[in-house]
C-alpha cells in the first residue's frame, strides 16, 4: 500500500516536470515555425493557430494573432481609385511581433 502511494507520487511528479518542460518547448517550436513561414513568404499568411484576426474597416491594416505573437500587415490604398479595393494577398509592408515587441520588419 505504501509502495503504491510512493509510485503514484513519483508518477505525478514526473508528469508535472515533463509538462513544465514540454509546453514551453512546443510554444517555442510553434513560434519559430511561424517566424520562418512569415519571413520566407512574400504574401499574406496566417499563424498555424490563429487566435484573433483584426482588420481596419478601410483595409489599410490587418493583424493576425497567434499565441503570444502577431503578424501585422499594412496596405497602401490608392486614394485616386474610388473603389478602395486592395489585394489582401499582397501586403505592402509587414512585421512580426512577439509579446508586443517587433522582431522583424519588411
Amino acid at each position: 500500500m505504501i509502495m503504491e502511494k510512493v509510485k503514484i507520487k513519483k508518477s505525478i511528479k514526473r508528469i508535472a516536470i515533463i509538462s513544465f518542460i514540454a509546453i514551453p518547448l512546443i510554444w517555442i517550436l510553434l513560434v519559430v515555425t511561424d517566424f520562418i513561414r512569415f519571413t520566407t513568404s512574400d504574401g499574406y499568411i496566417q499563424p498555424i493557430f490563429t487566435v484573433t484576426q483584426m482588420a481596419c474597416g478601410c483595409g489599410e491594416n490587418r493583424a493576425e494573432y497567434g499565441i503570444g505573437y502577431c503578424f501585422d500587415y499594412g496596405y497602401i490604398i490608392d486614394l485616386d481609385d474610388s473603389s478602395w479595393k486592395y489585394d489582401k494577398e499582397k501586403p505592402d509592408f509587414r512585421s512580426f511581433s512577439i509579446f508586443g515587441k517587433t522582431v522583424y520588419d519588411k
